[in-house]
């Protein structure tokens, strides 16, 4: 397939993603059907993610989409990308447990650990699902049809920038939690290019969004749900979910 259809893939998704965030989510506590097409949509974003779209359609190296059997020479392979993903993710923990040291110089005592590590085992399921779809999949839509019309070294920032817009757009109205995914983003973008790997990217966004939320203490809930966290569509379509996390979103 023409690679110029993975941008009408994206906008297709991305219309889907819109419709069940906003109209359908804040009914799936109280409708069955809304949480019918909340599930219904799950299936259609993996389905076209795994492997309609990479697997079929486009027919996409594990090179290129980060994930997949590799050689052992290819720089997104584990041991060869594990020191770039490593050195990405100290630095910004860094620049975030210093920002949590200003807020409140005694976050160390006052933080619940063991709300930290519940919230970093949901991040360690969820970072690398989002790393799947905005990386894994969106990056290289975006990459393979931008490339047609952008080369050299014009292409990696233009990519880089289109997906960390995009990751960020995704996250409103959290307009402080969008900022941060926008620059963590460009970082996370400018680093798959080079070395594609999913799993190692959503570990990454695993610590950083559990330092942000359980530490800097800022709300990672998106759409209506941000300022409603009790509708939180997880919360309640996931059986068990909200016994166990409360509102840990």
């Amino acid at each position: 397939m023409h690679p110029a259809w993975g941008l009408a893939e994206v906008a297709a998704l991305g219309a889907l993603f819109v419709v069940i965030l906003w109209v359908v989510g804040p009914q799936v506590e109280t409708s069955r059907l809304a949480l019918g097409c909340y599930w219904a949509a799950v299936a259609v974003w993996a389905v076209t993610v795994l492997w309609l779209s990479p697997l079929v359609l486009h027919r996409d190296p594990p090179r290129l989409r980060g994930w997949g059997r590799r050689a052992p020479d290819d720089p997104g392979a584990f041991r060869n990308a594990w020191p770039a993903y490593l050195a990405f993710t100290a630095f910004c923990a860094a620049i975030l447990l210093v920002a949590t040291a200003i807020h409140d110089p005694s976050f160390v005592s006052r933080a619940n650990w063991r709300a930290v590590g519940l919230k970093l085992v949901i991040y360690l399921v969820y970072g690398p699902i989002q790393a799947m779809v905005f990386f894994g999949y969106l990056q290289t839509r975006l990459r393979t049809a931008l490339g047609m019309a952008v080369g050299g070294w014009a292409l990696r920032p233009l990519v880089a920038l289109s997906t960390a817009g995009l990751f960020a757009l995704a996250h409103t109205p959290n307009w402080p939690l969008a900022a941060m995914v926008f620059a963590s983003g460009l970082g996370w973008s400018w680093l798959f290019f080079a070395r594609p790997n999913v799993a190692l990217l959503g570990a990454s966004h695993a610590v950083l969004g559990t330092i942000v939320f359980s530490l800097l203490r800022l709300y990672t809930r998106i759409g209506p749900f941000y300022a409603h966290p009790q509708g939180h569509i997880a919360r309640n379509a996931i059986p068990g979910l909200r016994a166990l996390v409360g509102d840990l979103f």
